[in-house]
């Protein structure tokens, strides 16, 4: 029995997160896609179709929401959300990632 919970503990914390859904867009992705340059498509390709999207003015924001809840006590969870801005010509002019109050963690 104390070896079936070891190994359970193991799991456990070799996995990580108990629970996570949404697209997590992780450092490298958003290092590809460069201001003024990458267009909706290149996003696309690289992250993929987004879940939100939002008109604004005569451009378009995408978010793609990500939230990872450990199982490990005191571990810390993400909730955050990676935003592109895309002006007329569907160009990316702004990409950051905000925590769950919206606060922008990196650009």
């Amino acid at each position: 029995m104390l070896k079936l919970f070891a190994t359970i503990i193991t799991a456990l914390i070799v996995s990580g997160c108990a629970y996570t859904t949404g697209t997590e867009v992780k450092p490298q992705a958003m290092e590809q896609i460069r201001l003024n340059k990458s267009t909706k498509s290149d996003v696309e390709r690289v992250i993929g179709y987004p879940p939100r999207k939002q008109n604004f003015g005569k451009g378009e924001i995408w978010y793609y929401d990500y939230q990872a809840i450990s199982y490990i006590p005191f571990a810390g969870n993400k909730n955050e959300t990676a935003v592109f801005e895309f002006n007329s010509k569907g160009v990316v002019t702004k990409k950051y990632k905000a925590n769950k109050a919206g606060n922008p963690l990196t650009n």
